[in-house]
This record gives structure tokens, C-alpha cells and sequence, in this order.
């Protein structure tokens, strides 16, 4: 059977539904760099966005998308945490946005090297999150 995996771990195509396909959680456009970039607590993206995912549960949506790659301050931890406190499946990406957003350590990384941080997300998880990446976005 097809599975989705997600924050809450992997889901059964007969567990879901509708599923929003882009969607982002937290997001800062602010270059790498620059102070302050990502930053912000867990509690309050969870205060600020869980009752956005209960409307959109209300609705019937079972699951999204989340779509902020590396570079534009993709918070995986912050996710996860929305995601356990609304008991939301999202489906986390791995990936590295364009320029001028791409950070230092990509930018001088080999072939093999961003081969195999891709491939760990994907296998294993993302930073120390214990969430597996389910997708590359491009």
C-alpha cells in the first residue's frame, strides 16, 4: 500500500484524504546571513498556527505538504512541533532553494556530499528532528 511519510510518521493512502500540496508552516526570506534569520520559538509558531490547521482539518483536509526547503529558513522542529500539537500529519521536504538563498555550506559542498545529505534526509531524518523528509523539492 502507497504510504505518505509525515511528521506523525508514515501514513496508509487509506488514512487520508484531501491533502493541501504546498503549503509553509514558518518560512523567512531573510537571507541566511542576516540576523535574526529562522529564529523564533516552537510555542508560539504552534500558538500562532494551530488554529489555522484546526479550521483546515474542520474542512476535511487530512494532511500537507510543507514546502520550505533550506535557504528560506525551513524549521523543521517547529513543524514538528504544530504537528504534534494539532495531531496533523505534514509531510516535510528536503532541498535547497536558489539563489541568492543558498547558504555557505551548500554552496561549497560537492556533488556527493549534498548526494548524501539528501539521501540521509530521506532515509533517516532531518537534522536531530527524528522527521524523515518525504519529498525533494527542486
Amino acid at each position: 500500500m502507497a504510504q505518505l511519510i509525515t511528521t506523525l510518521g508514515p501514513k496508509n493512502a487509506d488514512e487520508l484524504g484531501m491533502i493541501l500540496p504546498h503549503e509553509h508552516i514558518f518560512v523567512d526570506l531573510r537571507k541566511w546571513h542576516e540576523p535574526g534569520y529562522a529564529q523564533g520559538s516552537a510555542a508560539d509558531v504552534v500558538a500562532l498556527i494551530s488554529p489555522e490547521i484546526e479550521k483546515i482539518k474542520a474542512l476535511g483536509i487530512t494532511a500537507l505538504v510543507e514546502a520550505t526547503p533550506v535557504g528560506v529558513g525551513r524549521r523543521v522542529d517547529a513543524v514538528k512541533a504544530v504537528s504534534e500539537a494539532t495531531n496533523f500529519p505534514i509531510a516535510v521536504a528536503t532541498g535547497i532553494y536558489r539563489e541568492p538563498w543558498i547558504p555557505a555550506w551548500a554552496q561549497t559542498a560537492t556533488e556527493d556530499e549534498l548526494y548524501n545529505w539528501l539521501l540521509g534526509e530521506l532515509s533517516d531524518q532531518i537534522e536531530t528532528t527524528g522527521v524523515q523528509a518525504a519529498w525533494i523539492k527542486l
